[in-house]
């Protein structure tokens, strides 16, 4: 009997040693596609100021990892991705966080977001002549 235990002990030690793991890290792929989600919402923004002919914010929560377009629903950034959003003084703050403001002519006050993860960073650039969105490897 104590030889079975000890044959069960075995297997399920290697069992354990071999058996795949879920990744817990994020990789540069994910990382690649929160930024792109990111500046999915920014150029949405945009869009809407144009078209409606209004002013439109983006809402960036960096602690709570949300951004939110004005009348759209929020978005959430995964957990793992340390965002860092740094706007001019000329952006509203809208629930105690910095918006990103886009005017009827498209243009905004601006702002860079640095998605991070694991070592690797993603900045994303937001012109504030144009409003363009711009993203690259930092």
């Amino acid at each position: 009997m104590l030889d079975v235990v000890a044959a069960l002990a075995v297997v399920a030690l290697a069992a354990f040693v071999i058996m795949p793991r879920p990744r817990s890290s994020i990789g540069v792929a994910e990382l690649s596609a929160e930024a792109v989600r990111v500046s999915g919402e920014f150029r949405k923004g945009r869009v809407t100021a144009i078209s409606t002919g209004g002013v439109v914010d983006v809402t960036v929560d960096a602690g709570n990892h949300r951004i939110q377009v004005d009348g759209a629903n929020p978005i959430s950034i995964r957990e793992e991705v340390v965002l860092d959003w740094v706007t001019s003084d000329q952006c509203p703050i809208r629930n105690g966080s910095r918006a990103l403001r886009f005017l009827a002519d498209g243009r905004s006050c601006g702002g860079v977001m640095t998605l991070s993860a694991n070592g690797k960073e993603i900045e994303l650039r937001v012109d504030w002549l144009t409003g363009r969105v711009e993203m690259s490897p930092k």
